[in-house]
Order: C-alpha cells, then sequence, then structure tokens
C-alpha cells in the first residue's frame, strides 16, 4: 500500500491550493517534499495497511481531516498499533469510534486485554510544534554580530513557519543598536500567527556566531500533567466492566512529553511511604519505592474511580535527525482491580509491584533502558 491510496493526488492539489501558513499539520504533511516529509508520508500509509480492512475507513477519513485533534486521534492509534504489532502485540478487535476500546492480545496465545488510546494535543500540538521553535533558534544562531540575546517564545508557532524572515528582522535590529537609532535592550516580533520578544544580555569583544544565550517557552508541565488527567478520565469513563480482563489506557503525545519522571510520578502515585536507591555494578541507578492507599494523601491512582484501569501508558514520537523516535512507558497501576501482567508489555519499560506486603505495595523499574525505540 502507497500513501497514494491514503492521500491520493486529488486530496494533495486541493491542499495545495490553500493560503500559507496553515495551521494544520495534514497540509505540511501533503504538500512538502523533503526526503524525511515523502518517507514519513508512506510509513504512514505502511501502519494504515496493516491495520483490518474494515477499520481503514475510519482511519482514512480521520487522516484526511485538516482538524489536528482528528488526524492526530487517528496517527496516534495507528502509531500505538505499529509499535505494538512489532513487539507481538495483535489487536484482536477494533473500536469502532475514535479513542474507543480495542482488544489485544500480547503473542499468539496469549490472554486478552483492553487497550485504549487517546493522542495528547496541547497548545504547542494545536498551533505549532516544539521542533519549529528549535529550527528557528538554529537560524538565529547563523546569526554574525557581537550581541548576546535571549529568546521568548510567548506564542506557538505554526507548522509551516520560515525562520528566515525573523532572522533577517533580528539583524536589522542588532544593527541598529550599533548606529544608535535604536534604544533599549528590548524587541519583539508580532504578527497574527507570531509572538517573539528578545532581550540583549550581552555586548562582546567580537563578531561570532551561536548568540542565543538562553530561550523561554512557555511553561508546560502544569498545563501536561492536567491534560493528561483529562485523557485518562475520557478512557476510564467509556472503560468496559470487562471483569477480569485488564484494561490499559493509553495517552500518546505527537511529541516528546518533556516531562520529568519526578512530577509525573508524584502527580499519579501521590508521596512514596518509602524510598530506596541504589547503584549497581554497572553504574546504573536503581530505585524502589512503596506505597499505600489509606496513607495517601494525592495521586491519581489513589482514587477509587481508577480501579478498573491497569496500567497506563505514556507514549510519545519524536524527530531525531530525520528519523522517527517513539518513547513508551507503561505505569502499573497499584491498586488496579485486575493487575496487568508485566508478561503483556515485556518488551518495554514498565514501572511495575514487584512485592505486596498486606496493602503496602513495592514498585520498581524493568527494562527502563527500552523506552526509546525506531520502528525499522
Amino acid at each position: 500500500m502507497s500513501s497514494k491510496d491514503l492521500f491520493p493526488e486529488a486530496l494533495r492539489s486541493e491542499l495545495a491550493e490553500l493560503p500559507r501558513p496553515h495551521p494544520s499539520f495534514l497540509v505540511s504533511l501533503l504538500t512538502r517534499e523533503e526526503p524525511a516529509i515523502c518517507s514519513f508520508r508512506e510509513q504512514i500509509a505502511a501502519w494504515w495497511d496493516n491495520v483490518s480492512e474494515e477499520a481503514r475507513a475510519r482511519y482514512q477519513d480521520q487522516l484526511q481531516s485538516l482538524e489536528n485533534e482528528n488526524f492526530f486521534q487517528a496517527f496516534g492509534e495507528l502509531a500505538v498499533h505499529e509499535v505494538l504489532r512489532y513487539h507481538e502485540i495483535q489487536v484482536s478487535s477494533y473500536a469502532e469510534e475514535p479513542a474507543g476500546w480495542m482488544r489485544a492480545r500480547s503473542g499468539d496465545d496469549g490472554d486478552e486485554f483492553g487497550l485504549a488510546v487517546v493522542s495528547y494535543l496541547p497548545e504547542v500540538q494545536i498551533r505549532g510544534s516544539m521542533s519549529v521553535y528549535r529550527h528557528l533558534v538554529r537560524e538565529l544562531n547563523q546569526i554574525h554580530h557581537h550581541y548576546a540575546f535571549s529568546v521568548y517564545l510567548k506564542r506557538w508557532l505554526p507548522y509551516d513557519f520560515d525562520p528566515r524572515p525573523i532572522k533577517r528582522a533580528l539583524e536589522v535590529w542588532l544593527d541598529s543598536l550599533d548606529d544608535g537609532s535604536w534604544h533599549g535592550k528590548y524587541a519583539e516580533y508580532r504578527d497574527e500567527n507570531i509572538h517573539l520578544e528578545f532581550s540583549i544580555l550581552d555586548k562582546l569583544s567580537e563578531d561570532r556566531r551561536s548568540l542565543v544565550r538562553f530561550r523561554i517557552s512557555p511553561l508546560r508541565t502544569p498545563d501536561v500533567l492536567e491534560k493528561v488527567v483529562e485523557c485518562v478520565d475520557q478512557l476510564t469513563a467509556t472503560a468496559p466492566d470487562d471483569g477480569d480482563v485488564p484494561l490499559v489506557a493509553t495517552i500518546f503525545s505527537n511529541e516528546d512529553w518533556a516531562l520529568p519522571n519526578a512530577f509525573l510520578f508524584d502527580h499519579l502515585y501521590g508521596k512514596a511511604d518509602y524510598s530506596f536507591n541504589w547503584t549497581t555494578h554497572g553504574g546504573r541507578v536503581e530505585r524502589m519505592q512503596s506505597f499505600q492507599r489509606r496513607s495517601a494523601k494525592y495521586g491519581v491512582f489513589v482514587d477509587e474511580k481508577y480501579d478498573k484501569l491497569s496500567a497506563i501508558v505514556m507514549a510519545d514520537k519524536e524527530w531525531e535527525r530525520d528519523k522517527v523516535v517513539f518513547s513508551l512507558r507503561v505505569l502499573h497501576n497499584p491498586y488496579a482491580r485486575t493487575p496487568l501482567p508485566p508478561g503483556f508489555f515485556e518488551d518495554f519499560a514498565q514501572y511495575r509491584p514487584i512485592e505486596r506486603e498486606g496493602e503496602e505495595v513495592f514498585f520498581s523499574w524493568n527494562n527502563q533502558h527500552r523506552a526509546r525505540f525506531r520502528l525499522p
């Protein structure tokens, strides 16, 4: 199956006529011809071909949507489907609607478990991209001048953003500081899509490149954690009551979560009753923690309404040297009504229970180094 079956020429021609920059990721995907983008189109088409024939129509409708939320929901489901398929976890029955619950099986003869995927789209993914912002900073670091400056991004950049006009405007500003036509250390660049602020930090003794001393983007962590819980709530509300069948709620981010484990774990598990760290002979730092519901004062899993969930999977995708890199971590629920057997996701990084003593559950990482990988 080629991308022409999923993204026909008529659709690509139609999208090419739309004004730029356009906020839809689909427009960027189907109208750009860089080798990495073309390869990515073919990869998505291959993923689409690997789902069941009856499921393809729904995914095709979503993948042809100009609404980023619709597109990324289908993209997230297909990406997770492909990651699991590559690791011999097969979907046995597909959901009939976006973010619906599927049935999957680990191995040919393994037991089934429930699986649902919801794509996470905060403002950084609806309006723009951290990778676009990094591209802007790389471009600005090519300026040859003697003023070091900071970059403050106040509004996320669109996917089709071209940093070269910003670079030219910044060069004019830096020159104007020298000829005296500009007074002060601050400037901003703003239009209907872009809002950036610049601040001079130092005047150097000679011209050089790499002048961006530091960069600031909108604070993400509180918003990300809040949205993670909203996604979990969405999947919990529609989770089937399947008795002994483990249920795995998967949240897929189209970019690196950029969430430190300490923030994420504190938000999901609350404060541990006990924590013990040690270093292995190979230099790897290991940690064991224990949790009890009766002593916990906060934490998503502490709330009994999440007992039907056996685990939460945090998955994401990012670009690394024009290649797509995935990460996937399985975070087990200490108080799950039906615990998830660790063997179901044995090829992945799992934060899972290693021992139980009464109401106390001891947790540790397994295969933590297997969190990131590429698909062939």
